[in-house]
C-alpha cells in the first residue's frame, strides 16, 4: 500500500501548500503595504537586516517567550498555563512525526536515524500528556467558560484538530503494528518500534482479532485522515485568531524586550518638520505594532490585569489589539487593490473603531504587556493615538486642558509660580547646588514633591534619611521643571520634548550628567532613565527606594523603632518602578528592616500588583465611567487588615490616600516609605 501513497500525497502537498502560500503572501503583503512598503520584498530588505542587529538577544527572548512558554507559568492562571504549555510542545514534538509520515509516502522505509527510537518513546508519552491537555482544555472551554476567553466554536475545533493529529496518530501505530503481526512480517526495526512506542503497541494487541485486510484499511484511514487534519489545520490558520501559532514566533523575535528600555515610548522623530502626529489612520503604525494584531491569541490575560477593565470600563486591552487587527482587515481589499491606501478612503476612522473612551481609560500601567505572553506592546499604540487625538485634532478631556497649559507656562501641573518650588524646605536645612556645589547626589524633588502639601512631607522625609545616612546631597529648586511625563502620556509629544530638552541643557550645564540623581518619583525616575537618553540626556539617576535599601544594608541607616500605627503594613507596587524597572524587593527589604513591623502582601503585588490609577496622565483627569480604581486598590489592601498602606510613589499616595478617605477609613494610613523609615530613626 505505502507505493500507493506518493501521488495522492505530492497532490495534497502542491494543492494545500500552494493555497496556504497564496494566503500567507496575502497577508504579509498586507502587513507590508499598511506599514508603508511597497510590497513583502522591500519590507523584510528593511526590517531583516535591522532585526539581525540584536540577533543574540532576540534569540534569547524566542528561546524564554516562545518556546519557553515564561508568561504562562506566573501564578495567576497557572494551571491553564500548564495546560498550553503542554499542548504547545507536544504539537511541536508531534510536527517531526507529521514531517516523518509524509515522508514515508516517497520513502516507505525511511528512518529517523540514530534518534528514531527514543523519539517514538517520547513522542508516545507526549501524545499521552497532550490528549489529557486538550481534554483539560475543552472541560474548560464547553463547561467552566472563563470570562477572560474569546469564546468560540473555532477555539473548539482547533483544540478537536489537535486532539485529532494525536488519536489518528495512535491508531495509525496500532494498526500498522497489528498488520505486520498479523502477516508476520515484524522485523529487527519493527520490533523495536513496537518496544519503544508503549502506546501503539498496546493499541496493536487490542487490535490483534482483526484480519489483515481490515488492518490495512483502518492503517490507511488514519494516515490520510491525519494528513487531512495537518493540511487544513495550515490552512486554517491565517484567517483565524489562531493565525498566532504562526505569527507568534516572529512576534517574541522581534519584540522590544531586552533590546529597547521597558516601558520607553518612541520619540516622534525631528517633530519641527512633521506635518502630521500620532497615528490617526492604521497604516501609521509600524510593522511590528500590526504584527501585534495578528499574533494576538485573545487568551485574555491582559483583560483580567488591567485595571480599566476590572473597574468595568470601555478600555479592554484584547479587545484593543482586536479592534486595531480588524480595522486593519476590512482595509484588506482596497489596500491590496491600489498597492497601498486608497486616496479617497470613506470607511470607519480608527478612533471610531477603537473607540475614544477605552484611549483615554489607559492608565499606562502597562498591567497587559506584563501579562502578554506573545510580547504584545499595548499601551505605545494608545499613546500614538492619543497623540493624534491632541497633537491633531486638540480633542482630549476638558480636565487635560489646564494641565497642558500649567506644564506649558509654568513647567508643573498645578501652574504654581517656580519661586514656590523650593517653599517646601522652609524651617528645614536643604541645600541647593549653590550651597553645596560638590554634592554627590542631586535630590530630583519633582513638581508633586515641591507642591503638593502631603508628598512635602516625603522629601521632608527623603531629607532626613539622607542626612542621617552622611550623603552628600542638593537640590535644584527653582532651576528644575517638571520632567514632561504627564505631557507625554497625555499624547502631548511635543510638550514633553520641549521640558525634556530645557531640563537635559539645564542638567548638562550644571554637570549634572557627572553626578548622581535621586527621586521618590517614578514617574520622573523612568523619564529621566530611560526617556531623556533619546534626545542626548545621559544621567545616572536611583529611585529613592533602591538608595534607601541599600544604606540600610550598609548600615548608614539604621531604623530603631516602629511608627507609631504602622505595625502591619501592607506595600503597594508602583508601576512605574515596579513593572517599568523590576524595582520589588528593596521597597520590601527596607520596610523589612523597621523593628516590629509586619508585612503583608496583597493578593496582587509585584509584577502582578494593581495600578492605583493616576498614570498616563489619569491623576488629572476624573473617572466617569465604572469604579474608582483607587478605591478598588484600597479594597484589596483592606484585605490583608493592614492598618498602613505603604507607597514608593507620590501619585500612589495621591490615590490611595483619596482612596481611604473615600471609603471612610479614618485608621488607615497611607505613607510613603521614606516617611516610614524616616519615623523609625
Amino acid at each position: 500500500m505505502n507505493e500507493l501513497r506518493a501521488f495522492p500525497m505530492t497532490a495534497a502537498l502542491v494543492v494545500a501548500l500552494g493555497y496556504f502560500a497564496m494566503i500567507m503572501w496575502g497577508k504579509l503583503s498586507l502587513l507590508a503595504l499598511a506599514a508603508g512598503y511597497d510590497g513583502v520584498v522591500s519590507a523584510l530588505a528593511e526590517l531583516v537586516p535591522a532585526a539581525l542587529k540584536r540577533l543574540p538577544r532576540r534569540l534569547v527572548n524566542l528561546f524564554t517567550y516562545f518556546l519557553g512558554q515564561k508568561k504562562f507559568f506566573k501564578k495567576q492562571e497557572r494551571s491553564s498555563g500548564f495546560m498550553h504549555a503542554f499542548i504547545f510542545w507536544g504539537f511541536l514534538v508531534l510536527q517531526i512525526r507529521t514531517i516523518y509520515l509524509i515522508v514515508l509516502a516517497f520513502v516507505p522505509d525511511a528512518r529517523l536515524g540514530q534518534i528514531h527510537e527514543p523519539y517514538t518513546l517520547i513522542k508516545d508519552l507526549t501524545e499521552v500528556v497532550v490528549l489529557a491537555a486538550v481534554s483539560y482544555a475543552l472541560y474548560r472551554r464547553i463547561f467552566l467558560r472563563p470570562k477572560r476567553l474569546t469564546l468560540s466554536l473555532e477555539g473548539v475545533i482547533v483544540l478537536c484538530m489537535i486532539g485529532g493529529l494525536v488519536a489518528t496518530d495512535l491508531l495509525y501505530d496500532g494498526f500498522d503494528f497489528a498488520l505486520a503481526t498479523a502477516r508476520g512480517t515484524v522485523g529487527a526495526e519493527a520490533a523495536s518500534d513496537m518496544r519503544f512506542a508503549i502506546v501503539g503497541a498496546g493499541l496493536a494487541k487490542a487490535f490483534a482479532w482483526m484480519s489483515a485486510p481490515a488492518l490495512e484499511s483502518f492503517r490507511e484511514i488514519f494516515y490520510w485522515t491525519h494528513i487531512f487534519i495537518v493540511l487544513t489545520f495550515l490552512n486554517m490558520l491565517p484567517g483565524s485568531k489562531h493565525f498566532h501559532v504562526l505569527t507568534s514566533a516572529f512576534n517574541v523575535l522581534f519584540s522590544r524586550e531586552g533590546i529597547q528600555p521597558r516601558g520607553a515610548l518612541s520619540p516622534i522623530e525631528d517633530i519641527e518638520r512633521q506635518e502630521t502626529f500620532g497615528v490617526g489612520q492604521v497604516l501609521e503604525f509600524s510593522p511590528n505594532q500590526l504584527l501585534d494584531g495578528y499574533s494576538c491569541t485573545e487568551c485574555g490575560r491582559c483583560t483580567i490585569n488591567c485595571p480599566t477593565t476590572i473597574t468595568g470600563k470601555p478600555l479592554n486591552p484584547k479587545l484593543l489589539i482586536v479592534d486595531i487587527r480588524n480595522h486593519l482587515y476590512r482595509r484588506e481589499n482596497e489596500l491590496l487593490a491600489h498597492g497601498g491606501p486608497a486616496p479617497d478612503y470613506q470607511g470607519p476612522s480608527l478612533v471610531d473603531d477603537v473607540g475614544y473612551e477605552a484611549i483615554w481609560d489607559c492608565t499606562t500601567c502597562r498591567a497587559c504587556s506584563e501579562a502578554c505572553p506573545v510580547m504584545i506592546e499595548h499601551v505605545d499604540k494608545i499613546v500614538d493615538m492619543r497623540r493624534y487625538l491632541v497633537l491633531m485634532e486638540s480633542n482630549f478631556p476638558k480636565e487635560l486642558g489646564g494641565t497642558l497649559r500649567n506644564l506649558e507656562q509654568k513647567g508643573n501641573p498645578w501652574g504654581l509660580p517656580a519661586g514656590d518650588r523650593t517653599a517646601w524646605t522652609d524651617g528645614e536645612e536643604v541645600p541647593t547646588l549653590e550651597d553645596n556645589p560638590d554634592a554627590e547626589y542631586i535630590f530630583w524633588v519633582g513638581c508633586a514633591g515641591a507642591y503638593d502639601d502631603q508628598q512635602k512631607r516625603v522629601s521632608k522625609a527623603l531629607v532626613r534619611i539622607l542626612k542621617q545616612a552622611g550623603v552628600s546631597f542638593a537640590i535644584l529648586g527653582e532651576m528644575e521643571t517638571c520632567t514632561g511625563d504627564p505631557a507625554r502620556r497625555a499624547g502631548n509629544e511635543y510638550l514633553f520634548q520641549m521640558l525634556a530638552q530645557q531640563n537635559i541643557e539645564t542638567m548638562k550645564e550644571l554637570g549634572i550628567d557627572k553626578r548622581k540623581l535621586v527621586t521618590h518619583c517614578p514617574h520622573c525616575f523612568n523619564t529621566i532613565a530611560k526617556e531623556y537618553p533619546q534626545f542626548g540626556g545621559h544621567f545616572d539617576i536611583v529611585h529613592h527606594s533602591v538608595l534607601i535599601e541599600r544604606l540600610i544594608s550598609e548600615g548608614k541607616v539604621k531604623p530603631q523603632r516602629t511608627p507609631e500605627g504602622s505595625r502591619r503594613v501592607t506595600y503597594h507596587d508602583s508601576c512605574y518602578i515596579g513593572r517599568y524597572n523590576d524595582t520589588y524587593e528593596q521597597p520590601r527589604q527596607a520596610l523589612a528592616a523597621i523593628p516590629g513591623l509586619e508585612l503583608k502582601e496583597m493578593t496582587r503585588n509585584r509584577a502582578a500588583g494593581m495600578c492605583c490609577g493616576a498614570g498616563g496622565a489619569r491623576v488629572w483627569m476624573e473617572e466617569h465611567r465604572g469604579a474608582r480604581i483607587n478605591q478598588t486598590r484600597v479594597e484589596q489592601a483592606m484585605e490583608t487588615q493592614a492598618d498602613t498602606i505603604a507607597v514608593a510613589c507620590p501619585f500612589c499616595k495621591m490615590m490611595l490616600k483619596d482612596g481611604t478617605n473615600e471609603l471612610g477609613l479614618e485608621g488607615v494610613q497611607t505613607r510613603d516609605i521614606a516617611e516610614l523609615i524616616a519615623d523609625s530613626l
